[in-house]
């Protein structure tokens, strides 16, 4: 079991703790922060990872380790989860229309029999995130954690990216499989997209062509990265932006860069 954070966590104390866990393509990780003292107690992460086509399999693993892992049946403050998918679609929160979720996510996506339909607001964008999570995963966690919050992966790009300094920045997560991009402009969201990719180049190409759409200065951009993204690969993107830095929550940080790359999502309380 890949445990990056080990704080010898009292297991009476979750009560006043945040339970995060994270499903994407990287696979299954949880955390458990204190967010009073601005740190995380414990972190886990998955030797294995989530293929799309096998949700089924992917569901099995993730209920071992929930059975295995006595902490995760606690009670805490929060649960929240953070599910990766492309299903998704962003619609102002005045639009939106209750009942109407299934039609308008399935106008744009290919929707799949288990795959249930969730609405996260963003209130500082005026935004509604419709998407689709597998109702299958989501049973699994019911059994352990009843009452949680859930969150495309793409949420925290969305709501944290714009409280950061720099006026133009973009987020660029990638992991083989899919790149998300979150471009801001003060703050406010201008663009925000995510595309199948296999391999890096294919990921760089969408992060230029998102600088083109925004009509953004490279020279004046700062690019921050997530995901699964070699030094080599950081060093491409440094050749068309003069600033690159690590998608993270400066206030709770992660002991390594690989972390805060990967799971860097889970230190932000949503």
């Amino acid at each position: 079991m890949p445990v990056i954070v080990n704080s010898q966590l009292q297991l009476g104390k979750t009560t006043e703790y945040r339970l995060s866990i994270q499903a994407d393509l990287n696979g299954f990780s949880f955390s458990i922060v204190d967010d009073k003292q601005h740190k995380p107690l414990y972190v886990y992460a998955s030797d294995f990872s989530m293929d799309r086509d096998d949700m089924a399999l992917f569901s099995k693993r993730c209920s071992e380790v929930l059975k295995n892992t006595p902490v995760l049946r606690g009670n805490f403050r929060k649960v929240e989860i953070i599910y990766g998918t492309e299903k998704y679609s962003l619609i102002p929160a005045s639009l939106h229309e209750c009942g109407n979720e299934l039609k308008e996510l399935s106008a744009l996506h290919k929707l799949d029999d288990l795959d249930e339909i969730n609405v996260a607001e963003v209130k500082r964008e005026g935004m509604k995130i419709l998407f689709a999570v597998n109702s299958t995963f989501l049973n699994i966690i019911k059994e352990y954690q009843p009452q949680f919050d859930i969150f495309p992966s793409v949420y925290p790009f969305i709501k944290f990216l714009p409280y950061f300094s720099e006026h133009n920045k973009i987020l660029f997560h990638y992991i083989k499989g899919a790149v998300n991009i979150v471009a801001a402009e003060g703050n406010r969201v201008i663009f925000c997209n995510t595309f199948p990719v296999i391999h890096f180049n294919s990921a760089l190409y969408f992060l230029l062509l998102a600088l083109k759409e925004t009509q953004f200065n490279s020279e004046l951009t700062t690019v921050y990265v997530g995901g699964n993204i070699k030094d080599l690969e950081i060093f491409d993107i440094s050749k068309y932006f003069s600033s690159v830095k690590y998608f993270r929550n400066p206030s709770t940080p992660l002991p390594d860069q690989f972390s805060e790359m990967k799971y860097s999502s889970m230190m932000f309380d949503l």
